[in-house]
């Protein structure tokens, strides 16, 4: 059977310093696996070896997203541009990401060390608004707002995908103008039922993004140990039971097929 073009691999489920310290679920963000691109979003501790489980090849990995420097987002960066690359044999692939992951601040040193910057074809450095091009694809950076000032949402978009980010944000009342037209949405959100936290999303926030934006296909993802407690799959249930929006809960190893809803067939998983 033919594999599907366009699918999201969701290496690692996992968010918080909770959950990434006791490895109840991994933090290795996830793939988008298109036709003719393979993008590795949000590389967290995992991300390397995670492919490895859910049979990605990470030489393949064309573009590299990180949304912010934060550990669970962005620490396995290195590893996989070293496997990218075959550690600078093949110069290649593109990074995309924030000024503090690829140059550092006043107070910290940059998450992409020189070697591995070296190693890639391209290097973007965006804010929110920014779009970068890379063949048929757009690349947007969203707005967030978290405690980590310099973060990124994103957009990607192009000839049958058309993918939201949240990345980590609070949920403010503008937020949805930033996904407006999206067909899916991944949505992280930290906390079950109306659990807020200062600087993440929980279920009930989760519930007016969608509303407003009203995607074809909701992904909630990136849940803290409140979260897993609570069972991600029974607040998924409650998120479409509340807007009408088809809502699944990310699992460590999920494939979820999007051809199916380009050609107005619905949506197809396995684990």
């Amino acid at each position: 059977m033919k594999e599907p073009d366009n699918k999201i691999i969701f290496i690692g489920t996992g968010g918080g310093r909770v959950v990434m310290s006791n490895q109840s679920r991994t933090a290795g963000g996830f793939i988008l696996k298109l036709p003719t691109l393979q993008i590795h979003v949000d590389p967290g501790p995992g991300a390397l070896s995670g492919t490895s489980k859910t049979k990605i090849a990470p030489a393949k990995t064309d573009i590299i997203i990180a949304t912010h420097e934060h550990t669970d987002h962005a620490n396995d960066i290195n590893a996989l541009i070293n496997a990218m690359t075959l550690d600078g044999v093949n110069k290649r692939g593109v990074l995309v990401s924030v000024k503090s992951v690829i140059d550092g601040t006043e107070d910290d040193i940059a998450s992409v060390r020189n070697h591995y910057k070296r190693q890639l074809q391209d290097i973007f450095t965006v804010n929110k608004g920014d779009k970068v091009k890379i063949n048929d694809l757009t690349i947007t950076a969203t707005e967030t707002r978290h405690d980590e000032t310099d973060c990124i949402g994103v957009r990607v978009e192009g000839p049958d995908v058309s993918i939201g980010y949240t990345s980590d944000t609070t949920y403010f009342k503008d937020l949805y103008k930033e996904f407006k037209g999206i067909s899916v949405l991944i949505i992280n959100v930290l906390r079950p039922g109306s659990d807020r936290w200062k600087t993440h999303m929980c279920t009930s926030d989760a519930i007016k993004l969608i509303d407003d934006v009203k995607p074809e296909l909701a992904i909630i993802n990136h849940f803290g140990q409140k979260m897993i407690n609570a069972n991600p799959l029974l607040e998924a249930r409650e998120i479409q039971k509340r807007t009408g929006v088809r809502t699944i809960a990310a699992q460590d190893g999920l494939s979820v097929n999007l051809e199916g809803i380009a050609q107005g067939r619905g949506v197809q998983t396995t684990l």
